[in-house]
């Protein structure tokens, strides 16, 4: 025994010894890499290159940098709002006298983010300065946004399996479990109201119910019409061409020889085909010259440059307060890149005691979530109301089923022609496990005192009386969504009825309805939010939770490291791919039945 313990001592000395050893490296790499880093100097008739890296997110998630070192994990996220700050910045920057897309390390973005920075790009062009786009292939997300540059090139020595520019259309293609559920033996109860409300489907069907097709195949067109309205404005194109494009795809390439970046120059989704060098030759004519490249700067470096590092709010000037809401809606505190029901709630009740803050914008993009999070959000926000601060929501690509039911009375409701919004509707999953037991010769049993004794034990079938518990309850409070849809839109209860249902509607549609009250961005909600608080010179702040002084510095010691490490091993995990978004989901609300209101199937892709 004293030799296990010994060893077990050793064993656990070693460990330490190498995390300290990681950490004393990665520290160094650091260091490295803060000193010996160039003085970042914009110098005359620069051009700003956009290059976003990973997914592009309202708020970024707060993971554990030293995680994602070890597991190879290095998917990148870029601030939304610093993409719409730098192109704003730069349309009046007289050192600024072009800017160049790279969209090549774009891996993730909505189709609500695509919209406002394309707002963002015919902005910046009528400052008459050039937007010019190069790169060896274009998917459906990098194209949107590349389609508002003035000339776009691709490299002519692309060899890409899905190379020049590839449009695929939307889909929502969720995974169907039910066989599955079937044949582990596991019963999942579902109570849910409203006929559309398709969130419980892939584990009670294996495949899309005709409700379902109905309501998602409604607002996954408006979305594609959207998206073809852009190109073929921008790019001139008609739509009988862009129908072609999409449709008989394979057909136009074997008539371009198999070369997609042909095919694409033929059709006139692109300007030219170029070599990297000729292309870097052609902005050095542009811009000059710096070092081997063309004069630039990337929009990351531009930021630390143009904006000032730690931004001081003045103590006495009126402010309008953004709070970011990103992220599926959960009870408690939450993370960064999560809504948390107490961290949320939190931030609003700063933004109500602050006399400063004149005006709140909610800045929402979620899916939904926990029903009594989502109402303790929306409770805090009626505070704000009351005490005559005005509440206006700002919804970026989601803010469906609870993100909806946080916005419902507010003062003003924005969103953009794509947001994905409605899903009025509720359920509660109840998965049982009693055969999956009695398969590998387990049972349970025993007595209580009441017909409701053991009424939550996952290893039993639910009573009569607990069924209908749940089902009231499940119509209780869709009882309460419709209501609140009705005193906040001031809108008679059948009219929400009719509208409701659980069914998903874009932002473009929920205008005409009368969900929302205008299409606009975040600019737009703040601008609103102001002249409800009768306010002019104001000061934007955004409302985060705080990180304590010991949390930041080593968050940003390891953010550094693992930039530095994904630039040179640039890996992707495959968690997401071997274990589904649905089953996660379904894991998280198996712990403890519980009301939700969420839109699994707003993920479009």
């Amino acid at each position: 025994m004293n030799f296990i313990r010994m060893l077990w001592h050793a064993l656990t000395s070693i460990k330490n010894a190498i995390g300290n050893i990681v950490f004393l490296l990665i520290l160094l790499v650091v260091l490295f890499a803060i000193f010996s880093s160039e003085t970042i100097d914009i110098g005359d008739n620069t051009a700003l290159v956009l290059n976003p890296r990973g997914a592009v997110v309202e708020q970024k998630s707060l993971a554990n940098p030293l995680n994602e070192l070890v597991n190879g994990d290095f998917t990148s996220e870029t601030l939304f709002r610093d993409i719409l700050l730098a192109i704003s910045t730069a349309k009046s920057d007289k050192q600024i006298s072009a800017l160049v897309l790279d969209l090549s390390n774009l891996s993730s973005i909505t189709m609500g983010h695509l919209e406002e920075i394309g707002n963002a790009l015919e902005d910046f062009k009528a400052s008459n300065k050039p937007v010019l786009a190069f790169a060896p292939s274009y998917s459906q997300a990098q194209y949107l946004i590349a389609s508002y540059s003035d000339r776009i090139v691709l490299d002519e020595n692309s060899f890409e399996p899905f190379g020049g520019v590839f449009l695929t259309g939307f889909s929502v293609d969720p995974l169907y479990y039910k066989t599955a559920l079937d044949m582990l033996k596991i019963d999942v109860r579902v109570f849910a109201a409203g006929d559309y409300k398709d969130a419980a489907e892939p584990y009670t069907l294996d495949g899309m119910s005709d409700y379902s097709k109905e309501a998602n195949e409604a607002w996954l067109n408006t979305l594609w019409e959207g998206y073809k309205s852009i190109v073929t404005t921008q790019r001139n194109i008609s739509d009988e061409s862009f129908h072609r494009y999409t449709n008989r795809y394979n057909e136009l390439l074997a008539e371009a020889g198999n070369d997609p970046s042909l095919l694409s120059l033929n059709e006139g989704y692109a300007d030219e085909l170029l070599s990297k060098s000729e292309w870097q030759e052609e902005m050095i004519d542009i811009v000059g010259r710096s070092g081997r490249s063309f004069r630039q700067i990337e929009f990351a470096d531009y930021l630390r440059v143009t904006q000032p590092s730690i931004q001081a709010p003045s103590p006495t000037r009126d402010k309008i307060a953004v709070i970011t809401a990103s992220g599926t809606i959960l009870d408690g505190e939450q993370p960064s890149g999560l809504i948390g029901g107490d961290s949320l709630s939190s931030l609003i009740q700063q933004a109500r005691w602050d006399e400063n803050i004149k005006g709140v914008v909610l800045r929402i993009n979620s899916p939904g979530g926990s029903a009594a999070a989502s109402e303790k959000i929306r409770r805090e926000l009626a505070l704000v109301q009351q005490d005559g601060k005005p509440v206006v929501v700002s919804m970026s690509s989601y803010a469906a089923s609870g993100g909806y039911w946080i916005s419902s009375t507010a003062n003003k409701i924005f969103a953009l022609e794509s947001t994905i919004t409605g899903s009025i509707g509720t359920f509660v999953l109840f998965p049982t496990f009693e055969q999956a037991l009695a398969e590998i010769g387990i049972h349970t049993d025993g007595v209580g005192t009441t017909n409701l004794s053991g009424a939550l034990n996952p290893f039993k079938s639910p009573s009569q009386p607990i069924e209908d518990t749940l089902k009231r309850s499940v119509e209780r409070t869709y009882n309460r969504f419709v209501s609140l849809v009705a005193d906040g839109r001031d809108m008679d209860l059948t009219d929400v009825e009719e509208i409701a249902k659980g069914r998903v509607w874009a932002g473009k549609t929920a205008l005409e309805l009368g969900l929302v009250d205008a299409i606009g961005g975040l600019d737009d909600a703040i601008s609103s939010a102001a002249d409800l608080s009768n306010i002019s010179g104001y000061e934007v702040i955004f409302l985060e939770k705080e990180l304590s002084t010991r949390e930041k510095l080593i968050t940003e010691i390891l953010n550094v490291s693992v930039n530095i490490f994904a630039k040179t091993y640039p890996s992707r995990g495959i968690i997401d791919t071997l274990i589904p978004r649905e089953l996660l989901d379904f894991a998280s609300m198996s712990k403890a039945p519980g009301l939700y209101m969420h839109c699994f199937q707003c993920q479009v892709r």
